[in-house]
């Protein structure tokens, strides 16, 4: 290696120091870049990047150290502008520095353990010169007085603060310092505003006006959820604008805590009641929502059973109301219901507190909820003897199996209604006909629940299926029709096969296709529509979805149907009044020569069709 001329590396040094000043006051170089990378290659070369380095350092020391105490000397108002370009400068500085000792980077540091790059090093050199000193502390303190001044609906500046976050990000000292500091503001300023809100929190009925005896700065809590919605959304926007991304689940965790969990009995006890009475869902939800996320359901679950147990008795205990009685509790039953739908996302355990709340107050008072019900049916029957349709029937039998569920006293029900009722009309035979179809859609409805839980953990159907078991001796006897069901309906009818002998070894089933029912969805040029169908109906419709024509001997084939129940299936799809299915020749008709084809003009102002099957005339 060629000998260095005498003061070569005093001068070399002294060249690079001169640099690293002009750059610091943001005036040119004295030399050339590339001249001062020679000199600070030639100076590695010969083993003096330790020289290099500590120089490199006592520079960036020197100015970060004067440079931040003056911003500290000036009043608060400034602190934050001057550091926020400060930082700007320093790293704008530190990027040209790095470029001129380029090659102390890439050999000395390399080779040098525990030597920081001049990056990371020059990033450490103003962290230490915060950390030394009261400016870290007060950046901590300015900066949160902005946030707390955005809380407040004042305006911050935004873009400052963000760069300021984003500096004490890479400096490493957001976690370890600015974090904890920002937890605590946030729980201290959400504690107060939680205290004053929540002090004068009033229940106001839905229309949200105000009593005279109101305070003007009281809250209903309907408006107080919404608010602490709010609060959740812009803490949520701020920490996306400029604080850092790990800020949001402490932030929101504590507003939860603060503004919700710590008063929940207090939300609950002022206004539950309230809220369920004016059937307010929306306020309900928002109530559910932001409980279940501070764990308070079982609190949720209390109220809702109180609420449920204190409206039926008022029902259940005034001998006055007897004579609407049933009628009344499947109302409240279908309200209550609504509620866990749309508010309470049917949640397991408040449906149970439902069920048992609901059964509790239906048997205080003893023996009369069963008699009364047997005598709502027996009165329904009467007056609908002449006229009722079989979907009315079926309508009726569903309600009253809703109630019957929660009645204790079921044999006192069969009792009074073998005893004083059906009897008088219909005779012994057929009352023991209806309480064993009653007992059929209870048993049915409990394993039409499970066998959907079954699908839904298995996910091995591509249909929903449900299936209705009735019992021979207590139904019409209908004669099987042939009929060669679709191959999804096919195979979810096998899986309710093994699933029932599953459970009853021994029993068989007789398929009844023609009782059955359909939902299907189908596009339209319009756009999609749900049919409800016979499964006549359904069968033959979706021959269609793979074919646009098909002719009458070829449905037939397909199908199985034949003679009048191919004819009028095909008349109420195609002949009907919603004609989901074209034919030629026109006609009211259908003979066994038609040709028929899908029919995708096909319009209606309903999202849901029923398409009723064709009665023909004798």
């Amino acid at each position: 290696m060629t000998p260095l001329p005498a003061n070569y590396k005093t001068d070399a040094l002294a060249r690079l120091k001169s640099a690293i000043q002009a750059i610091q006051q943001s005036q040119p170089t004295p030399q050339g870049l590339e001249e001062l990378y020679r000199d600070c290659e030639g100076l590695c070369l010969h083993k003096f990047g330790s020289d290099i380095y500590a120089m490199a350092k006592a520079e960036l020391e020197a100015y970060a150290s004067q440079r931040l105490g003056e911003i500290g000397r000036q009043p608060d108002a400034s602190v934050l502008g001057l550091t926020t370009q400060f930082w700007a400068d320093y790293t704008q500085q530190l990027d040209m520095i790095k470029c001129v000792f380029l090659y102390l980077d890439r050999t000395y540091v390399l080779q040098s353990a525990n030597v920081a790059s001049l990056w990371s090093m020059g990033l450490s050199v103003v962290r230490q010169c915060l950390v030394d000193t009261d400016m870290k502390s007060k950046l901590v303190r300015l900066i949160l007085g902005e946030v707390a001044k955005e809380r407040d609906g004042k305006s911050a500046d935004q873009a400052s603060l963000q760069s300021l976050i984003q500096m004490l990000v890479d400096l490493g000292l957001y976690s370890q310092f600015f974090m904890p500091s920002l937890i605590d503001a946030t729980r201290e300023y959400y504690s107060r505003e939680s205290r004053r809100l929540v002090g004068s929190l009033v229940a106001i009925q839905p229309a949200e006006e105000p009593r005279p005896d109101t305070p003007a700065s009281a809250m209903s809590v309907p408006q107080y959820l919404a608010h602490v919605k709010l609060r959740i959304d812009e803490e949520t926007q701020r920490a996306t604008r400029y604080l850092s991304a790990n800020s949001k689940a402490p932030l929101l965790n504590v507003i939860m805590t603060q503004l919700i969990e710590k008063h929940a009995e207090r939300l609950l006890m002022t206004s539950f009641d309230t809220m369920a009475d004016a059937f307010m869902l929306a306020d309900l939800a928002n109530l559910y929502s932001l409980l279940t996320s501070v764990g308070k359901i079982e609190s949720l679950k209390r109220y809702w059973a109180t609420y449920i147990k204190k409206v039926g008795i008022l029902l259940v205990q005034v001998p006055e109301l007897d004579v609407s009685l049933v009628s009344e509790l499947l109302t409240l039953k279908q309200r209550l219901d609504d509620i866990m739908k749309s508010a309470f996302q049917s949640n397991n355990i408040l449906a149970h507190a439902l069920r048992d709340s609901f059964e509790s107050f239906v048997n205080t008072r003893r023996n009369k909820p069963a008699q009364l019900t047997a005598k709502f049916i027996d009165q329904c029957m009467r007056s609908g003897n002449k006229s009722a349709t079989d979907e009315d029937i079926d309508s009726l039998l569903d309600r009253v199996v809703v109630l019957f569920r929660f009645i204790n006293d079921k044999d006192l029900f069969e009792a009074y209604y073998k005893r004083d009722l059906l009897r008088i009309e219909y005779g012994l035979g057929y009352t023991k006909r209806l309480e064993g179809m009653l007992r059929d859609m209870d048993v049915s409805s409990g394993l039409d629940g499970k066998f959907t839980n079954l699908q839904q953990a298995q996910e091995t159907c591509g249909i929903d299926f449900h299936a209705t078991i009735l019992t021979q001796a207590f139904w019409p006897t209908y004669e099987p029709l042939p009929l060669v069901i679709p191959r999804e309906v096919e195979l979810a009818q096998e899986q309710f096969i093994q699933f029932y002998n599953e459970k009853h070894n021994g029993r068989k089933l007789f398929w009844q296709p023609n009782l059955g029912t359909c939902l299907l969805k189908v596009a339209f040029d319009e756009g999609v529509k749900e049919l409800s169908l016979t499964i006549m109906q359904g069968t033959v419709l979706l021959l269609f979805s793979e074919r646009d024509e098909l002719s009458y001997e070829q449905i037939q084939e397909n199908t199985g149907l034949e003679g009048i129940e191919l004819i009028r299936t095909l008349q109420s799809l195609a002949c009907g009044k919603f004609r989901v299915l074209t034919k030629e020749p026109k006609g009211r008709d259908v003979e066994v020569t038609d040709v028929f084809r899908f029919n995708a003009a096909f319009k209606s102002s309903y999202a849901r069709v029923k398409i009723g099957q064709i009665l023909l005339k004798e």
